[in-house]
């Protein structure tokens, strides 16, 4: 028995080691925290309650890709969105099935879980710009009391 709790610790701690941060999607680069990958991109998170938070990205191998998703007040991701040069009051409009050449709902989104309604129209910001000069697409439900974000990351900007 003790035998077998060894193998049990064992493996727990290998998989603990290998993706260390639960809010990694499903197939995303394994070893990669939300802190360090946001860190790569110059990209802070906003300072209120955030639910729902997940990504897939490299701090190793930033260049590749961010994406990340987060659910919080429509007070909260106003004001995210008016820090990174994207107006929350002029957006674009996306409806899913509209083509994919901005990077949302594809087949790699959809493992993560992100799903669109097609009755809807998203508000979409194309030029939401970190400090570093990363630059991101943005698709954000129109929700009156809270939003759903989904970033997407299309240029890398300098190193912090």
């Amino acid at each position: 028995m003790a035998a077998n709790v060894a193998v049990a610790v064992a493996l727990a701690a290998g998989c603990s080691a290998a993706d260390p941060d639960p809010r990694a999607y499903p197939g995303s680069p394994k070893g990669q925290t939300l802190e360090a990958v946001t860190k790569a991109f110059g990209l802070d998170l906003p300072a209120c309650e955030l639910k729902g938070v997940g990504f897939s990205g490299s701090s190793k191998y930033p260049e590749e890709r961010l994406s990340l998703s987060f659910r919080a007040s429509k007070e909260c991701v106003d004001g995210y969105l008016s820090t990174h040069q994207a107006d929350p009051a002029d957006p674009l409009h996306w409806t899913p099935g509209q083509g994919n050449r901005i990077g949302f709902d594809t087949p790699e989104t959809q493992r993560f879980g992100w799903s669109f309604d097609r009755a809807v129209t998203y508000d979409l910001f194309v030029d939401f710009t970190t400090s570093t000069g990363s630059r991101f697409s943005v698709v954000a439900d129109p929700g009156q009391t809270e939003r759903t974000v989904y970033l997407e990351s299309h240029f890398l900007g300098g190193s912090s």
